[in-house]
C-alpha cells in the first residue's frame, strides 16, 4: 500500500487530481538535490511518513534517516509529538520536510529541532501548503504565504537560499476546487472514482493553461511553497 501511495506521489498519472502539483514538486526537489547534495551527506527526513522521496534522494547521499511520530513502523526513529529527536547537535547535513509543516502544532519547536541537528551550513528543504483544503493527518493547523514561511525560517536562524511557488493564484483556486471534489468522490464507489478521473483529466488541462497564463509572481498565493535555507 505504501509503495502504491508513493508512486502516486512521485509519478502521478495525468488523470490524478493533484497531478501538476506533485509533478512540479518532484522536479523542484530533483533540482535542489542536484544543486546541494553530496555523497558524504546525511539526510534527516523529519516527518517522513511513507518516505515517498527516499528513492529520489538515497543514491545521492551517504545516509537517509526517517523520523516520524508514532505510529510509523517504517520510520528509522519514532518520537512523540514535541519530543526532541534523539540525535546529537550538528548531526546531519540536510533536513527534508515535505508536506509536514501544515500538520505541525508547534512550528517554532519543529524548526528549532531542525536547526539543532543540522551542521553549520547544513540546509533545510521544506515544502508546505498555501491555498489548499483542510486535510487532517492527524490534524491540520497551518497555511502559509511566502513571506510568512520566509519569516518563520529567518526567525529560527536560517538564511534563505531559494524559494519556489507551485501554481499561480488562478490555477491554485481551480486546484482547490478539484481537491475538495476529490475528497467527496474518492469515498464513493468505483463509479465515483472513475468520474473523478474524468473530471481531473479535463481540470488538469485547465490548471495547466491558467498557470501558464497567470503564473505566481512575488508574494502571490500558490498551492505549495518550497523553501531551501541554510543554517548560519
Amino acid at each position: 500500500m505504501d509503495n502504491e501511495y508513493n508512486q502516486k506521489r512521485i509519478h502521478p498519472p495525468i488523470w490524478q487530481h493533484d497531478y501538476l502539483v506533485l509533478t512540479k514538486l518532484y522536479k523542484i526537489l530533483q533540482k535542489t538535490r542536484d544543486k546541494y547534495f553530496l555523497k558524504s551527506h546525511i539526510l534527516l527526513d523529519y516527518g517522513c511518513g511513507t518516505a515517498p522521496y527516499k528513492e529520489l534522494l538515497k543514491n545521492h547521499i551517504e545516509k537517509y534517516i526517517g523520523v516520524d511520530i508514532s505510529p510509523n513502523d517504517g520510520a528509522d526513529i519514532v518520537i512523540a509529538e514535541n519530543e526532541s529527536i534523539p540525535l546529537k547537535n550538528n548531526a546531519v547535513d540536510i533536513v527534508l520536510s515535505t508536506q509536514v509543516l501544515e500538520h505541525v502544532k508547534n512550528v517554532p519547536f519543529y524548526l528549532k529541532e531542525s536547526y539543532r541537528v543540522l551542521k553549520k551550513d547544513g540546509i533545510i528543504i521544506i515544502s508546505t501548503h498555501g491555498l489548499w483544503p483542510y486535510h487532517p493527518y492527524p490534524e491540520d493547523y497551518n497555511r502559509w504565504t511566502r513571506p510568512g514561511l520566509v519569516n518563520s525560517l529567518k526567525s529560527s536562524g536560517f538564511d534563505i537560499l531559494q524559494t519556489d511557488s507551485i501554481l499561480g493564484p488562478l490555477a491554485s483556486a481551480t486546484q482547490f476546487k478539484v481537491l475538495f471534489l476529490a475528497e467527496k468522490l474518492i469515498q464513493k464507489s468505483i463509479v465515483g472514482k472513475l468520474l473523478l478521473a474524468i473530471i481531473a483529466l479535463s481540470t488538469n488541462l485547465k490548471i495547466y493553461i491558467e498557470d501558464k497564463c497567470f503564473p505566481t509572481q512575488g508574494n502571490q498565493d500558490a498551492s505549495v511553497f518550497v523553501i531551501c535555507a541554510r543554517k548560519k
